[in-house]
């Protein structure tokens, strides 16, 4: 049996997870989806970092999709 496909969803999980991450490590204490934009760039910056050290290539509009997941309204 072929393996079903992942939802967008389960593909951005590691993403989210590590949106958690550096909204934790940059000191900042709301929701991702309440953070003022120039914090919400920083949070993007980290997560573009940690995902280049571990040699991963995110996907072309990946900034978009996970703000969308993380119910900001811009990205």
């Amino acid at each position: 049996m072929k393996p079903l496909l992942s939802s967008p969803a389960e593909a951005f999980e590691p993403l989210r997870d590590a949106v958690s991450t550096a909204v934790h490590n940059l000191g900042l204490t709301c929701a991702p989806w309440q953070l003022a934009p120039e914090h919400w760039q920083r949070v993007l910056n980290a997560v573009e970092a940690r995902a280049g050290m571990r040699g991963h290539t995110l996907p072309t509009g990946w900034r978009l999709e996970l703000a969308v997941q993380m119910g900001r309204n811009e990205p």
